[in-house]
C-alpha cells in the first residue's frame, strides 16, 4: 500500500500538492455553508488543474494554458 502512495505521488507530485494545499485553505478560510462549500470545490478543483497542468508540462504549461483561456478571439 506504502509503495502504491509513494508511486503516486511520485507521478503526480504538483496534483498532490495543490489539490491537498487549496483544500488545506479553503478549510481554514472558510464556515459551513451552501456558498462556502461551492468556494471550497472551486479551490479544489482549481489546486487540481494546476497542479495536473504542472505533471503535464511544467510552468510553461500553465503559462500557455491561462493564455489560451484569455486570448482574445477574432
Amino acid at each position: 500500500m506504502k509503495d502504491r502512495i509513494s508511486e503516486f505521488y511520485q507521478e503526480h507530485k504538483w496534483l498532490t500538492i495543490f489539490g491537498i494545499g487549496m483544500l488545506v485553505l479553503g478549510i481554514l478560510i472558510l464556515c459551513v455553508g451552501f456558498w462556502q462549500t461551492l468556494l471550497l470545490a472551486v479551490l479544489v478543483a482549481a489546486g487540481a488543474l494546476i497542479g495536473a497542468l504542472l505533471d503535464k508540462g511544467g510552468w510553461p504549461a500553465v503559462k500557455d494554458f491561462f493564455t489560451g483561456l484569455f486570448a482574445r478571439k477574432e
